[in-house]
């Protein structure tokens, strides 16, 4: 399990919080002596060191869990116990894998790609470069200017997500377009957040809001779990944290022959799935015989 938190506050961090917090106190007690001062010298300031001590404690009771989950992930012993089986089974009870939609590829990706977030997105962006063009009239061209750029921009940036533009890209790529359909056409797909598994019925697809994956069985060495803690802040004092699980494909490159990982976040219990369904392809290819590195091309793995 890996942890993100480059905030995280310390007992030194505390110490000098509360030292400025004093100083500060002192100050508007001594120096400036009005009622106003006084007031925020013997009320605000002993209220913000209380909330400073509030959210240590708070972050490090967080933290002392975490290190307990931790050692659970590592070991195994969390998806080993039967509270987390009794979860994933009542899963998979309500959920199971989906199917493609539509009778082409393409189609189907560049669907997956127009998302309501982001054309939300579109139509703030647009109201927003409508706004500073209203600063023409009032002189303001050099603003004007900027805003439009800026906020041009960031819409072009959600409108190539909208088009599928990462999938555009991959369609011209050096692919086999026919042996890849065929398969992700009768594929099994997992979804999360803008991220897909698919086991199609030759290759292993997959995309995130960035990259279109497809990736010959035979080259996949396994799946493996990876779990990151991400522990979020507000004005830098702690505030929540998520666990994020991303399924790890092991991909055996055919040239080299170094194994290359591919993540796609999905929730805790999707990659669980991914383990499982892998393992029934698996099997199904050690019964059509075994493969070498040498007898894939490039194209086999395709991102």
């Amino acid at each position: 399990m890996r942890e993100k938190y480059p905030f995280a506050m310390t007992k030194k961090s505390l110490v000098t919080y509360i030292v400025v917090t004093v100083l500060m106190g002192l100050f508007l007690l001594f120096v400036r002596g009005d009622m106003v001062g006084k007031c925020a010298a013997c009320i605000a300031c002993p209220m913000l060191i209380a909330y400073l001590l509030y959210a240590y404690c708070k972050e490090s009771k967080a933290d002392t869990k975490a290190r307990e989950m931790k050692a659970q992930y590592m070991n195994g012993s969390y998806f080993e116990s039967p509270e987390w089986h009794e979860k994933y089974v009542a899963y998979l009870n309500e959920h199971t894998f989906e199917k493609p939609k539509y009778q082409s590829m393409k189609m189907d990706l560049l669907k997956r790609f127009q998302r309501r977030e982001y054309l939300v997105g579109m139509i703030l962006l647009l109201f927003l470069m409508f706004c500073t063009l209203c600063l023409v009239p009032l002189g303001r061209y050099y603003m004007a200017i900027i805003g439009f750029c800026l906020f041009g921009f960031l819409f072009w940036l959600e409108f190539s997500l909208y088009i599928g533009m990462p999938v555009r890209k991959w369609l011209k790529g050096d692919i086999d377009y026919g042996v890849l359909e065929a398969s992700y056409l009768k594929s099994q797909m997992l979804f999360y957040k803008t991220n897909a598994l698919a086991f199609g019925t030759t290759h292993l697809h997959g995309f995130t809001e960035k990259k279109i994956y497809a990736i010959d069985y035979r080259l996949v060495e396994g799946i493996s779990r990876k779990v990151v803690r991400l522990k979020k802040y507000e004005d830098g004092i702690y505030n929540t944290e998520e666990y994020q699980h991303f399924a790890v494909i092991h991909v055996r490159l055919p040239q080299s022959g170094n194994i290359y990982d591919v993540e796609i976040e999905l929730n805790e219990f999707q990659v669980q799935m991914a383990i499982d369904k892998l393992s029934t392809y698996k099997i199904g290819e050690d019964l059509r015989g075994t493969f070498s590195v040498n007898e894939h091309k490039e194209n086999d793995i395709v991102v």
